[in-house]
C-alpha cells in the first residue's frame, strides 16, 4: 500500500497534520468519491486534494 502521506510531503517538505472531523454517513461517502474522482483525473495525491478541497472551503468562508 503507497503511503501519500510521505509522497506529499517529500515533494513540498511541509509538515503534515491529520485532521479529524465527525459527519454523516453519506457525507463521509461522498467526499471519499469526490476525492477519489479528482485524484484519478488530476493524477495528484490524496494529501495534495485534501489541501486543496480544505483551502477552497476556507476561501469560501471567508477564514
Amino acid at each position: 500500500m503507497k503511503n501519500y502521506e510521505n509522497t506529499t510531503q517529500e515533494r513540498t517538505n511541509e509538515k503534515i497534520e491529520v485532521l479529524k472531523i465527525h459527519v454523516r454517513a453519506d457525507l463521509y461517502r461522498a467526499f471519499r468519491r469526490c476525492v477519489w474522482m479528482t485524484v484519478y483525473e488530476t493524477g495528484k495525491s490524496i494529501v495534495e486534494i485534501h489541501n486543496q478541497m480544505i483551502e477552497e472551503l476556507l476561501k469560501n468562508k471567508g477564514c
